[in-house]
């Protein structure tokens, strides 16, 4: 089994970080590509910022501040993730989708693995919970993921 292009979704969180650090194995080990992608959600407007309903005015704040958290992103991933890949050989090139309100994030996830041709999905997830609030992480990302990609999954708790 050869596995050459690794998606890491991180999310910024501790979960992600420690799936950072398998794929890092993985990556290492098959001497893969490691893509670590970022979804951002649609970018609301609150009500309290809008002085009536101009359209074009809040397509283009919305814009704005996604191209920030964008910028933001990408600052952070290069000095905490890629630069740390760097120094350990491996290949790693960070990625961000704007998200919008028609995909959720797990589909919008699932389709950049499938049109880049991903070999191996790894992603943090929290911890299971107990009893009947276990049902509430049916519904969570890296579950919907894992039940319907295509390629390898690992989901790191």
């Amino acid at each position: 089994m050869t596995i050459s292009k690794i998606l890491l979704p991180h999310d910024g969180t501790e979960m992600s970080d420690r799936a950072a650090d398998k794929a890092k194995e993985f990556a290492k080990a098959f001497n893969s590509e490691l893509l670590v992608l970022h979804v951002i959600e649609d970018v609301p407007i609150p009500p309290s910022l809008v002085l009536g309903n101009d359209q074009v005015w809040i397509a283009r704040t919305r814009r704005s501040i996604s191209r920030k958290l964008e910028e933001a992103w990408m600052k952070m991933a290069q000095e905490k993730i890629i630069k740390g890949l760097a120094k350990e050989n491996i290949r790693g090139t960070p990625k961000v989708i704007i998200g919008n309100n028609i995909r959720s994030t797990s589909d919008q996830i699932l389709k950049f693995a499938n049109d880049n041709q991903i070999d191996m999905v790894i992603m943090g997830s929290k911890r299971l919970r107990k009893g009947i609030s276990k049902f509430k992480a049916l519904g969570s990302v890296s579950r919907n993921i894992s039940e319907r990609a295509t390629c390898l999954v690992l989901i790191v708790h």
